[in-house]
């Protein structure tokens, strides 16, 4: 960046601020940054924890619920409709608490997440009903999620931003992980050494009770919480489109979208790998998931300490470009009937997406102003939800198609499609990848130098 762009910047409310780093102003830092002090940094925690566990157990089990009630097509279609109302309002819900405040949409959304958790459980009763209760939890999302990081960005500095998100997150997918090893234990020692197996609906449904738990905690947590933005040093943010005019932002919204499409094309069709084509148990679905916690949440831990260290892009790159080989490796075990080569798409898959999303939230945040946290953060999601809707509804009906025009048996067909699709996924990632090279660092090295000493 040059000087001309950076002064030009600063003075902008949608630029990359040289100043973003500085929380507000400094006579008023002891009052707005609580996190500082031991209660409210064990909220922080309790916060994090909560809602980290939360959304680990649901992003690893959904699929899997859903997969034993809807079709292919259906299930592609419900994956889309959840990404996309889970970042539809996002930017609305982050601009909003950028002029209101953060804590009373942290309240609303994690409660209202809480009881469509609640209610999730008891939807396996018709597929309408599972609708209702998605849509239902996913706009929750969108209120919580961006408000969270936009509370995030108001008590860290740009400099050890990611490396401070990446500890909350590790410690909420630690707990998560160990709240599904305790889970798997359960259901496997229930079912082996007393014989006694439990209806799929009755284990998901406890899966859904302690997700819901961990919500409310995290609600709880938030009655307890400072307001982190003070309503009286709130100036008007900017709507989307001026957003957008940061080149950076801008630029970066595009390039992560064009991957998000191709990133989702596989989500529709992993369930019905594991569950249909390998007919995989629920502690082996368990044991999966596991393994992707654990692999997200050390990637997100060292990750962010690496994103401070040497910068966003590197992380982006690497992230992007190597999660190509989680699509080829369906291949092997759909080919071989061997569950195990799920486990392997669970580590890249983690240790991948773990830094990404530290390193994408903190990037959205660094071209931020002190004003913009919750917009751009809000928007960030916003692009990456439209983006990973299109491209999980569009593949899930190719999938079909090519399913249904697919001769031999149907398991055959189910195999078939695999394959096809999964080569394509890769090739496609492949390509997407490259597109990170043009992304302009968010935290060039004179910022990380400047920082450091």
């Amino acid at each position: 960046m040059s000087d001309n762009q950076s002064k030009l910047q600063s003075n902008s409310t949608a630029g990359i601020d040289e100043n973003s780093d500085e929380i507000l102003d400094k006579n008023e830092l002891d009052d707005v940054i609580e996190e500082k002090k031991p209660k409210q940094k064990k909220l922080f925690w309790l916060i994090s924890t909560g809602s980290n566990s939360s959304d680990l157990i649901l992003l690893n089990f959904f699929q899997y619920f859903a997969a034993n009630i809807v079709s292919l097509g259906i299930l592609g279609y419900l994956t889309a409709i959840r990404n996309l109302l889970k970042a539809l309002f996002q930017e609305v819900f982050g601009r909003l608490s950028d002029r209101r405040g953060r804590k009373i949409f942290l309240i609303t959304g994690f409660f209202l997440s809480f009881v469509a958790t609640v209610l999730l459980a008891f939807s396996y009763r018709s597929q309408i009903m599972l609708i209702i209760v998605i849509t239902i939890h996913a706009f929750s999302f969108s209120i919580s999620f961006p408000v969270w990081n936009a509370t995030l960005g108001d008590v860290t500095e740009i400099k050890g931003r990611t490396t401070f998100i990446g500890k909350l997150t590790a410690i909420g997918q630690g707990v998560g992980v160990a709240l599904m090893l305790i889970l798997t234990g359960f259901f496997y020692i229930l079912e082996n050494s007393y014989g006694y197996a439990l209806d799929w609906k009755i284990e998901y449904g406890i899966v859904f009770a302690i997700s819901a738990f961990c919500l409310l905690l995290s609600a709880i947590g938030v009655l307890f919480l400072k307001e982190t933005r003070k309503s009286d040093l709130i100036h008007k943010p900017p709507r989307m489109l001026t957003s957008l005019k940061n080149k950076p932002f801008r630029n970066f919204i595009i390039v992560n979208s064009v991957y998000g499409i191709v990133m989702a094309a596989l989500w529709p069709i992993y369930p019905i790998i594991q569950v249909k084509a390998l007919g995989m148990e629920f502690y082996q679905l368990t044991l999966v998931s596991a393994i992707y916690a654990i692999c997200f949440g050390i990637s997100g831990f060292f990750g962010g300490r690496i994103g401070d260290r040497i910068g966003r892009k590197p992380v982006l790159i690497v992230t992007r470009f190597v999660l190509f080989t989680v699509s080829l490796l369906y291949i092997p075990a759909v080919i071989f009937d061997a569950w195990g080569y799920v486990i392997l798409t669970n580590v890249v898959s983690g240790l991948c997406n773990g830094a990404f999303f530290i390193v994408m939230n903190a990037y959205a945040l660094d071209c931020s102003s002190e004003d913009t946290k919750g917009s751009y953060s809000g928007l960030a999601q916003v692009s990456w939800g439209i983006a990973t809707s299109v491209g999980s509804l569009v593949a899930g009906f190719i999938a079909l198609a090519i399913e249904n025009n697919a001769s031999g048996t149907p398991v055959e067909a189910t195999k078939y499609m695999i394959i096809i699709t999964t080569i394509a996924i890769g090739v496609l990632r492949i390509l997407a990848s490259i597109g990170y090279f043009f992304v302009k660092e968010s935290l060039p090295k004179h910022k990380r130098t400047n920082h450091s000493k």
